[in-house]
């Protein structure tokens, strides 16, 4: 099977058999208590009746409804379902009628017993069957005829008609009869009509409550229902496959969404085909499918994903467009050792679908193919959820995340003092943050900044540490030190509407220069979108607030974006810096790579900072290839603003008072001043 069992076909056109059994036995009842009733009234000496009115008429109605009772409460086996509910529909009809005949012979034809029969009619419309209501039209027209013939006053009474007149009466009787008939007749034709208008749109919303509307396969809620039932059953072994479609998103933007849903459809179809009687496929959601196979292992299931991604590629076309489509697939196991009962399955089956989307993100991030799941690859587990309740929490409180400060050095020499800083000083830190959690203890940022990635606490987040820079920032430049310092700004924070308001009522409020802090934005969030980084680079300088590229040449991006955004610098991945200078780095490489970075940036007015310097071999081919500012272990780790090293803070421009005669820094350093570093390193 290739989708999960469709809808049962709609009912409603005739009683099921639990509602006819249900209305037999009240119209049943209705009988034999009639019958019960009217032979005690009968056969009881004394009992008072229409003395005109011979025994013989009464005896036969009493006889005729205990026979049609009778009748009644036979099953029929012999005969079919339809012919013996009809049978006993009618049985049971006629005997309430012959018991109303009864009443009007008992009350000497009075008319009002007559009203008996209308009072019936309802009760005989619950079979909604024709035939009992043809068969009664004919009982009354014989029963009036016939009776009133041989001893009309059990019919009409004192008033009957003549003999000549009875057959006309009877038929009018009939016909008034048959009219109220009609009544009832309509009300359950309407009725039925209703229900099955009713069970064809139960049965569409069931088909569309487990069917993707799209391409007809199962959807979520289907496939829930495939792996539960898989898992509930008799124990087997499953594989779960979840399918994503690689460049999808392409089509999409290059097409229209009109080609997109025709490139599903055609995609469901090429699968639905491929996997044939071998699983059960769905379509979970937008370009996302899965699949499950009972009685799969890992490699059975990895061979199917591999067959349905080289099927994908050789037949996903749109308008005659053949398109280069690839998918990717992660696959989860379940290993049947025990029978599980409703709610494991349920947990079970989540848990599945979680483990194959887990590995199917592997896959795609690896560039397509199957990935079974492992354990190592689930980054997601209920302690980061806690820990993200608690993040949100010291965020909130403002107590727990404190900033460590890693020094950024010149390295101009010394004959551009007059352009700049000289070589050794310190130009500005970096702010890094750490977490101290009153229970976890202290926290590196790769165990939290993760999570800031993915949810709304970025932007309360990066906030609150601009905040914290710039107090330490006015700290320093009311001790007369100006001290620039970079923050780290999350990609999402550049487009939400109170981040530039923000910074500039923080350095507002601190009357302090704008040029003190410096943003560091990563390379990835200026190439997703070139035009709204620009904007906000270029509304940050009108600021006063300088921008860097962080971790310049590890992205996706190319030269040509320095010169469209207007950035004030880059900084050097530690992955360019490690070597340089080293008799292992020989000529060229990353040297050859580094100059030229550096070169372009200052022919576009750019400076450059190079991280990670922890070699003074290092910082001596740096100079030479003319980067501006280094930072790195080799002059100071991340510490708190009280380690920083007195000799070193006292290299930083001053703004009210003459500077003091401090030490300056070469990334060569040796003796007191070099010990006095080491002891900030924290």
């Amino acid at each position: 099977m290739t989708s999960s069992p469709g809808p049962e076909p709609p009912q409603g056109a005739e009683l099921s058999s639990e509602v006819f059994e249900l209305r037999h036995r009240w119209v049943t009842g209705v009988l034999v208590g009639l019958a019960l009733g009217l032979a005690v009234w009968v056969l009881t000496p004394g009992t008072p009746r229409a003395s005109t009115v011979p025994l013989t008429p009464l005896l036969v109605f009493v006889a005729l409804t205990a026979a049609t009772a009778l009748v009644a409460l036979r099953p029929w086996r012999s005969l079919s379902a339809r012919a013996s509910c009809t049978l006993r529909a009618t049985a049971t009809s006629t005997g309430c009628f012959a018991a109303a005949s009864l009443v009007v012979a008992l009350t000497g034809g009075a008319a009002e017993a007559h009203f008996l029969f209308f009072v019936l009619v309802p009760l005989v419309a619950l079979y909604e069957m024709a035939v009992p209501f043809l068969v009664l039209g004919g009982f009354v027209f014989l029963e009036h005829g016939v009776v009133g013939s041989l001893w009309p006053q059990a019919v009409f009474g004192y008033g009957y008609p003549g003999s000549e007149d009875v057959w006309v009466a009877a038929a009018v009787h009939s016909a008034l009869f048959a009219a109220g008939c009609a009544g009832s007749v309509l009300a359950w034709r309407g009725a039925r009509s209703a229900r099955r208008e009713a069970a064809r749109v139960v049965s569409l919303l069931r088909e569309r409550a487990t069917h993707d509307e799209l391409t007809g396969l199962a959807n979520r809620a289907g496939l829930a229902r495939v792996l539960g039932s898989a898992l509930t059953g008799t124990p087997q072994d499953l594989a779960v496959v979840v399918v994503d479609l690689n460049r999808f998103k392409e089509v999409n933007d290059t097409l229209g969404h009109d080609a997109g849903d025709v490139l599903l459809r055609g995609v469901a179809q090429v699968m639905v085909e491929t996997v044939g009687d071998r699983g059960v496929l769905a379509r979970l959601g937008g370009d996302e499918f899965a699949l499950v196979l009972p009685g799969a292992d890992g490699r059975t299931a990895c061979a199917v994903a591999e067959q349905l991604r080289e099927q994908v590629r050789e037949r996903s076309t749109v308008a005659g467009i053949a398109l280069d489509l690839d998918l990717s697939a992660g696959v989860a196991l379940h290993v049947a050792d025990q029978e599980l009962d409703a709610a494991a399955a349920h947990t079970a089956s989540g848990e599945l679908l979680r483990h194959a989307d887990i590995a199917m993100y592997t896959a795609k991030r690896g560039g397509g193919g199957a990935v079974v799941y492992d354990p190592a690859m689930d980054h997601h587990s209920t302690a980061r959820l806690e820990v993200a309740r608690e993040l949100r929490t010291a965020i909130a409180q403002r107590d727990q995340l404190v900033l460590h400060y890693q020094p950024k050095i010149s390295l101009v020499g010394e004959s551009g003092a007059s352009a700049g800083p000289a070589s050794g000083t310190l130009v500005g830190v970096e702010a890094l943050v750490r977490w101290q959690h009153p229970v976890r203890g202290f926290m590196p940022p790769g165990d939290f900044i993760p999570l800031l990635e993915t949810t709304d606490l970025v932007h309360s987040f990066t906030a609150y540490m601009i905040d914290m820079a710039l107090d330490q920032a006015q700290a320093w430049f009311l001790s007369g030190h100006e001290v620039p310092i970079a923050v780290n700004a999350f990609p999402r924070c550049l487009t939400h509407p109170d981040f530039l308001p923000h910074v500039a009522h923080a350095l507002h409020v601190r009357g302090l220069p704008a040029h003190l802090l410096r943003l560091e934005i990563t390379e990835d969030a200026l190439v997703a979108d070139p035009e709204t980084a620009s904007t906000v680079i270029t509304q940050l300088r009108e600021l006063g607030v300088a921008t860097s590229i962080d971790d310049f040449g590890t992205g996706y991006s190319s030269l040509s974006y320095l010169r469209r955004l207007p950035v004030d610098e880059v900084k050097l991945d530690r992955s360019f810096v490690t070597g340089l200078g080293s008799a292992a780095g020989g000529e060229g490489g990353d040297e050859v790579l580094v100059a030229s970075i550096i070169d372009l940036a200052h022919r576009l007015g750019m400076k450059v900072v190079a991280e990670g310097v922890e070699d003074p071999a290092e910082t001596r081919a740096l100079r030479a290839l003319g980067c501006d500012v280094a930072q790195g272990y080799l002059f100071a780790r991340p510490a708190p603003a009280a380690a920083l090293a007195p000799e070193l803070l006292a290299t930083s421009r001053r703004w009210w008072r003459a500077p003091a005669q401090g030490r300056v820094l070469t990334g060569e350093m040796t003796g007191p001043a070099s010990a006095g570093l080491g002891s900030s390193s924290g």
